[in-house]
């Protein structure tokens, strides 16, 4: 990676762009979408980018000028939601691809479509959730809560890393005379079999290429020596769903932590709150995390199920829920 890159917009104006201003346009694209204020947090303190907010916004609007990054505002009614968010600009995609962050068969055109999400709201209060967790677990040593033993030294994009499920994908091979729902030892729930076959991805002659399960986002953390990798999969919670709909995920989980015996897979539901926006219409999300750990605790199939599989689940608020991590990967 150059450790400097000129960009010239006329005789006049030019745009001096440092190692650090390229990786944080890498993390912009992995994320696909963040907030202004995500993307500060991320550049203080991930990057240790050292400057003020003001001067943060003015350097992003460079940017946008010189087509790196691409901005559009969110506004809901007069007292209601209302920000600034960001995406990848053509640009910035050329620049990565010459300084070898991404492959040379990138395809281009698909940036134009992550300023395009259907739930907005939903996907950056995801990103609330990772980069929480990115940040107040980045340059900790997570030890056992039993023996003190180190297990997890995180350090971003050493030992932890933030990944896409599009990029991330859990997917399993079914040859084509199986019949997938007898096949699939997560349906213990007669109600919710029909649940337990996955969307197709892909197929071929023999067989098809099955999508277990989808997480919002995927946070995922080496283990020291012996200690196995921890897979956060979050799932963000908008209180609108009904909870069945995640009892139903609860069995999905499952079954993808028993195909992949090697690694401790995290199911982490994240409920959205007030923490989110100042102008949100949120509530502390505590209610409705207690409901769903209550049902959780009645239902003796998720319980039986999740134990068996190995899967760890975790439910809290957006506000608590990166202690919430930092806790289960000391105790698991």
């Amino acid at each position: 990676m150059q450790d400097k890159i000129i960009l010239k917009k006329n005789a006049r104006q030019r745009l001096e762009l440092k190692k650090v201003d390229i990786e944080l346009l890498a993390f912009l694209e992995q994320q696909r979408l963040l907030t202004l204020q995500q993307f500060y947090q991320a550049a203080k303190h991930l990057f240790e980018l050292r400057i003020e907010e003001y001067s943060f916004k003015n350097r992003i609007r460079k940017f946008e000028d010189y087509h790196l990054i691409r901005s559009e505002y969110y506004s809901e009614g007069f007292d209601g939601e209302r920000f600034k968010y960001l995406s990848i600009g053509s640009k910035a995609v050329d620049l990565l691809i010459e300084n070898e962050l991404l492959d040379q068969s990138y395809n281009k055109s698909k940036i134009y479509k992550f300023n395009q999400k259907k739930n907005l709201m939903h996907f950056l209060a995801t990103q609330q959730a990772v980069i929480n967790i990115l940040i107040n677990l980045n340059a900790k040593s997570i030890r056992d809560v039993t023996t003190d033993e180190i297990k997890y030294p995180i350090l971003y994009n050493l030992t932890s890393f933030s990944h896409s499920p599009a990029v991330f994908p859990y997917t399993e091979w079914k040859r084509k005379e199986k019949n997938l729902n007898r096949q699939n030892s997560g349906a213990y729930h007669a109600k919710i079999a029909k649940h337990m076959t996955a969307e197709k991805s892909s197929t071929g002659p023999n067989g098809t290429t099955m999508t277990i399960v989808k997480p919002d986002w995927i946070i995922q953390v080496k283990g020291r020596r012996k200690i196995k990798d921890a897979i956060i999969n979050i799932e963000l919670d908008m209180a609108t769903e009904p909870i069945e709909t995640l009892v139903q995920k609860v069995f999905k989980y499952a079954l993808l932590a028993e195909k992949n015996k090697d690694a401790i897979h995290i199911m982490d539901i994240v409920i959205a709150d007030d923490s989110f926006s100042n102008r949100s219409t949120l509530s502390n999300g505590i209610k409705r995390s207690n409901n769903i750990a209550k049902q959780f605790e009645l239902d003796s199939a998720v319980a039986s199920r999740a134990k068996l599989s190995g899967l760890k689940i975790i439910v809290s608020s957006l506000k608590q829920n990166d202690k919430i991590v930092y806790e289960a990967l000391s105790r698991y």
